[in-house]
């Protein structure tokens, strides 16, 4: 009798035209449809939105968002994470759901924002979605990332650098990162000297400031010290009219990329089983987790033109709403048109919020009968105006598979023989000691101009 139920629920076989003939219908730019469908009947509520960013004149893009604090991701609702990112950005969210699974207050896979490594899943269960908002998209295990310096420029436009090697001594062309204690002598090759307040410089993403007292620029010799605390950006000729300008206390990163198939991806969720992989429709979903019971599902895919949709069913009676199980949720998810697409988390987690005549309003019913706490959340949002500047200039981004900065790992075994006859230690300590003075002399010194110039 068991067995007969479950194959009553997962043959579930959705048409092309699922969508057809919708209950409520809403564009502002973008396509929003609500649909209550009879499928083996069965009551299914669908809440669909997708937006293609690639057009020309294209006025929204798809990110991630996370409420964070000094401890951590803050679990909060869809609707709360949508208005931190509205508030935080001032650009307005057109549609939100729900993103990965979370445990322990964290989402449980791979997550990147903004081309960034955040954190690699290591579940061999889960897998990931990656996009871009040029029309790649990648499915699967995020298991390579590349290691690179992130620099800013004045209105906050980020460069990313390849990092090809970690303490050694690097070829023309090439950049290094030192991160062990000890005192190193480079050759034709510059040093600009970071230092941060985290104590394991090994866990990327690291945030640092500027910290070179010495001459920058590329030198015929060059020995340098590291304390705890201390890293050093090792460059060569090409790289030298980047690092050796870049002023002293500015913010400087050292950041894990994606690499791999996700190479070229600026934001990657985690979740569980990839549904569709290049346009197959996965038959053979996990039955754990639920995975084999009707419940309320969340899906996120991209369509070969470069569309990316999120999709939500209802379920557990919610709405009037019965829910899918995942190789339903894979054939819905096959029948809307995907190349790639990838189960979110779902049951009580799954939220849909929609703009609406200028509002942010929750359109599903949620099975907890509120709104579900999360970790992330999948965003289309409006484009940084032209006179703002996006904050990115990723190589990798909008040509995967070309360039990009995470490529390869770099290779991690240091010098074994650092140099240790120098004390260019002693001169660093002494050249802060002084430019703390100047600092102090400048200070009063535009103190006494201004005063007299009467400004």
């Amino acid at each position: 009798m068991v067995a007969i139920m479950l194959f009553a629920i997962t043959a579930t076989a959705f048409s092309s035209n699922v969508l057809d003939n919708p209950n409520f219908t809403y564009e502002n730019g973008f396509k929003y449809v609500e649909k209550t469908a009879t499928e083996s009947g069965k009551t299914q509520k669908i809440f669909y939105g997708e937006y293609n960013p690639t057009v020309e004149g294209a006025e929204y893009e798809w990110v991630l968002h996370t409420i964070k604090n000094e401890n951590g991701t803050v679990l909060s609702t869809v609707m709360d994470i949508a208005k931190d990112y509205e508030k935080t950005t001032g650009r307005k969210v057109m549609l939100a759901v729900n993103g990965d699974y979370f445990a322990g207050g964290e989402p449980v896979d791979s997550y990147v924002s903004d081309g960034v490594v955040v954190k690699k899943g290591n579940m061999a269960n889960k897998n990931s979605f990656g996009f871009n908002n040029s029309g790649y998209a990648a499915v699967g295990r995020l298991t390579e990332v590349g290691v690179c310096v992130i620099t800013y420029g004045e209105g906050g436009e980020r460069t990313f650098t390849e990092v090809d090697l970690l303490n050694k001594q690097p070829a023309a062309g090439q950049v290094a990162v030192y991160n062990q204690p000890g005192t190193y002598t480079v050759s034709n090759a510059g040093v600009m000297m970071l230092r941060t307040d985290v104590a394991n410089l090994t866990q990327y993403p690291l945030d640092c400031t500027e910290a070179t007292m010495t001459s920058k620029g590329v030198q015929a010799s060059k020995t340098f010290s590291l304390k705890s605390g201390q890293l050093a950006v090792v460059y060569t000729e090409e790289h030298n009219d980047l690092f050796a300008t870049y002023k002293y206390g500015a913010r400087v990163g050292v950041v894990n990329t994606p690499a791999g198939e996700f190479e070229g991806c600026d934001w990657v969720v985690g979740g569980y089983d990839v549904i569709v992989d290049n346009y197959k429709v996965n038959t053979n979903c996990h039955d754990d987790n639920g995975g084999n019971a009707a419940a309320p599902r969340t899906f996120v895919g991209m369509k070969e033109d470069g569309t990316m949709f999120v999709c939500i069913v209802d379920g557990r009676g919610a709405g009037g709403s019965v829910g899918l199980t995942v190789e339903g949720e894979a054939q819905l998810a096959g029948a809307l048109g995907a190349q790639y697409s990838l189960e979110l988390d779902g049951g009580g987690s799954s939220t849909m919020i929609v703009r609406i005549d200028d509002k942010l309003t929750l359109r599903n019913v949620p099975s907890d009968g509120s709104m579900r706490k999360v970790a992330n959340v999948v965003l289309l949002v409006e484009k940084p105006k032209a006179e703002e500047n996006p904050g990115e200039n990723n190589p990798g981004t909008d040509n995967p598979g070309e360039n990009n900065p995470g490529e390869t790992n770099p290779d991690t075994n240091p010098d074994t023989n650092p140099d240790t006859g120098s004390d260019d230690g002693d001169d660093e300590g002494e050249n802060a000691f002084v430019a703390f003075f100047k600092r102090i002399f400048e200070a009063i010194a535009n103190f006494f101009r201004k005063l007299f110039s009467g400004k």
